[in-house]
């Protein structure tokens, strides 16, 4: 089992990289879609966790952690992993690293996607999400054709509380108060791979294949 990281703030364009991954045969591990799911089910965990991103704080380490050993556990010994949204924090990367162990594979690459707050701020503010099918649109990126609904099945298209600029700046404080030591945590294994993901989408496409060979 192998396994690449995506770093970078929320609103960086992991999802943009993740797809370039996809292409190159990694199984995409998104931690915050896998809570979305949970969310819609009303789970336990989806309420708790809905709090949580609600207030622009990440869930605990603990069911985070849980739900990536019980993925690990379920695949096959040749899987290629790629995380996006884990590890948040330094306990979650050093529990990955455990787990990455016990499993016998090996974390190859960390990639880093740097890109200024404001242009974060502008990105995610704009976003709208579909409340029936979870499309996601953008007002000036990427505006649905039929306008305040959605194009795939006409449901509404609503800001998340997530993406409301105030939650998005508590949203920045948190991932450098936690996520950012992450940086210093890979340097010294010399696993960071630096991406501008301030560029356009084809740019950042091309850097990532530029990065990874």
């Amino acid at each position: 089992m192998t396994a690449i990281v995506l770093l970078g703030p929320p609103g960086a364009g992991k999802g943009t990289v993740a797809e370039v991954l996809v292409e190159k045969g990694f199984a995409h591990v998104s931690t915050g879609d896998l809570l979305r799911e949970q969310i819609r089910l009303e789970t336990p965990l989806g309420l708790e966790a809905k709090k949580s991103m609600d207030q622009g704080r990440f869930v605990s380490d603990e069911i985070v952690v849980s739900m990536i050993r019980d993925l690990l556990q379920g695949s096959e010994c040749n899987a290629r992993f790629l995380f996006d949204g884990f590890p948040r924090t330094l306990v979650q990367a050093e529990k990955l690293d455990e787990l990455i162990r016990s499993f016998e594979g090996s974390l190859d690459a960390v990639l880093l996607l740097e890109c200024p707050d404001q242009t974060i701020i502008d990105r995610l503010s704009g976003r709208r999400t579909c409340i029936s099918c979870g499309a996601v649109y953008h007002v000036e990126y990427k505006p649905s054709s039929a306008g305040g609904r959605c194009a795939v099945d006409g449901g509404e298209l609503v800001q998340r509380p997530d993406d409301q600029p105030e939650t998005i700046m508590k949203r920045l404080e948190v991932y450098a108060e936690q996520t950012e030591p992450l940086i210093e945590y890979y340097q010294v294994r010399n696993l960071i791979h630096s991406i501008d993901a301030a560029q356009s989408i084809p740019k950042v496409r091309n850097a990532v294949f530029e990065q990874l060979g």
